[in-house]
């Protein structure tokens, strides 16, 4: 008799967690629409940077990609 309470607990509150899951997690709509909201964002910050940040901004890009080569290459 314990064991069937526990039992239906645990289905209980697994399911509770599944449902309260499937309703929350972003559908593939709603995962692009906030990629591109993303990247929008990006472009609009990049406007109005000036040319030395731009240049800035480009070093430290090859700065990383020279670390990422340097550790793909050991």
């Amino acid at each position: 008799m314990r064991s069937l309470k526990n039992a239906f607990w645990l289905v209980t509150v697994a399911g509770a967690v599944f449902v309260i899951a499937w309703f929350t997690f972003p559908d593939k709509k709603n995962r692009l629409e906030f990629i591109e909201d993303r990247m929008n964002d990006v472009q609009k910050q990049r406007k109005i940077l000036t040319q030395k940040e731009k240049e800035l901004e480009k070093l430290a890009t090859e700065k990383e990609w020279e670390e990422v080569d340097k550790q793909t290459n050991k």
